[in-house]
């Protein structure tokens, strides 16, 4: 049976006019000056197209099932083209009826579409645009330096404001920029108005662009905005004066403060409380200058803050022959001063503070026998009574020394009054018996040395009178 080909005159109309549609996006989009031209011209075609298409006789049959059957299967052919980057079914979409009134149409991105358009050489010009339909929400004022700042900074394009709602509604979705794979290939100098904007436009696209992969700081009167180093963190210039001093001064390479602009500081992660325990971990515990500054920072602070920083040094080591560690010392006594709790600072310095003394022993405040008398007494009229050398060493007995040495001191330096030292240190009051057995016992336990009679005396009669 022989065939014979004839040409689809509708046919060849509905196609060259999606064709002049076509080119008329892509001329949008570039902004070319036929853009309007083209777009209406096509747009004309299919309208003239679609009026003689609607006048049409047919036969009229009881059994019509099989012509919308037909319909419906050139829609979905029409649909199918779109999903499946098909030519002919790109063509037969912009045939149908959808194309003129697509605001109910919910692009639905598909990459053998992108790629079929790509083929096309349509979309070769626009290897240098990002696009995000996000900013159609700016103002149009605001869109205009966003153009101006994108080419600025990374040398991309955008599209016309008035191009947006048209290429968010076109029936090809387009796929939307990614933001991640934006660089910055070298320091740049912003303005405040432009920083906001920057700021506004990738707020929007709920995207963490920034502070994670570019930071901004401000350096005298520029504002500079550059790709992050993978060991930078943003701060927030905001913070209070003595932070902001201080990351100055002992974290400039990695800390990049930002300009005192409000807007950011929701935007930046470490900011406030999170900021003084970065400090409190990233600090150097062996420079006394730095430990001096965080912990005159941390004065105003909770006393759990101020303990989180005296917590990471094991000890604090004062030596009373050439000074050294006193200014760590002077420090954590003016910190644990100013706790609110101060029997917790007191605590604190206890379990912390130890001197070395002048024959290279170590001591703490539990070593230091605080007792004037020279004799311990016994029994309801003294009858008993043991002298205080024999239960302890001359060197022993001269710890209290150098406690009260470094009081004074401090005293001098105006830290506390002499008498809050000594309330802070314990040493307001004497110690008891009880006291003087403690500190027996962790003295024999220290050099582990045998007890001789005098203290085995003391120890029978703490037991005997103490425990009546």
């Amino acid at each position: 049976m022989s065939k014979t080909k004839k040409l689809d005159i509708f046919n060849l109309f509905y196609s060259g006019a999606a064709v002049v549609i076509l080119i008329g996006v892509i001329a949008k989009l570039l902004e070319w000056p036929a853009q309007d031209i083209l777009i209406t011209s096509g747009l004309a075609i299919e309208a003239i197209v679609f009026g003689v298409s609607a006048i049409r006789y047919i036969d009229v049959k009881k059994d019509d099932q099989f012509a919308t059957e037909a319909t419906l299967s050139k829609m979905a052919e029409g649909i199918d083209g779109l999903s499946s980057g098909n030519t002919k079914g790109v063509m037969d979409s912009h045939s149908s009826d959808s194309y003129l009134s697509n605001d109910h149409l919910s692009p639905n991105y598909s990459e053998s579409s992108w790629k079929l358009l790509e083929q096309m050489n349509i979309l070769t010009l626009t290897k240098d645009m990002f696009y995000h339909p996000s900013w159609v929400n700016l103002r149009v004022e605001e869109y205009a330096q966003l153009t101006q700042l994108f080419k600025k900074l990374f040398d991309k394009k955008l599209p016309s404001k008035d191009a947006l709602p048209f290429l968010i509604k076109f029936p090809v979705a387009f796929p939307i920029s990614d933001i991640d794979m934006l660089e910055l290939d070298n320091v740049h100098v912003i303005n405040l108005q432009e920083m906001e904007i920057l700021f506004k436009s990738l707020n929007l696209i709920s995207t963490t662009y920034l502070f994670e992969k570019v930071v901004i700081e401000q350096t005298n009167n520029e504002i500079l905005i550059r790709a992050k180093k993978d060991f930078e963190i943003q701060i927030f210039g905001g913070e209070s004066a003595e932070v902001i001093v201080f990351a100055k001064k002992f974290h400039t390479a990695h800390l990049i403060i930002s300009p005192v602009q409000y807007y950011l500081q929701d935007s930046i992660s470490l900011k406030e409380h999170e900021l003084i325990e970065y400090l409190i971990a990233q600090s150097n515990i062996t420079d006394e200058e730095q430990v001096a500054s965080l912990s005159s920072l941390l004065d105003q602070k909770s006393d759990d803050t101020k303990k989180l920083f005296w917590e990471r040094f094991d000890k604090i080591t004062y030596d009373s022959k050439n000074g050294v560690g006193y200014l760590v010392l002077k420090a954590f006594i003016q910190s644990v001063a100013n706790f609110q709790n101060r029997k917790n600072g007191s605590n604190l310095l206890l379990d912390k503070v130890e001197i070395i003394t002048a024959t290279n022993e170590i001591i703490k405040r539990n070593d230091v026998i605080h007792f004037k008398d020279e004799v311990v007494y016994f029994g309801h009229n003294n009858e008993y009574n043991v002298k205080l050398n024999e239960l302890f060493s001359s060197y022993e007995l001269s710890y209290l020394g150098y406690f009260e040495a470094i009081i004074d001191k401090l005293a001098i330096d105006e830290i506390m009054t002499k008498e809050g030292l000594n309330q802070l240190f314990y040493l307001n009051n004497e110690d008891t018996v009880e006291d003087l057995l403690k500190t027996l016992n962790r003295h024999l336990a220290k050099t582990k040395t045998e007890p001789t009679g005098a203290q085995l005396s003391f120890v029978l009669l703490c037991k005997v009178f103490i425990n009546s």
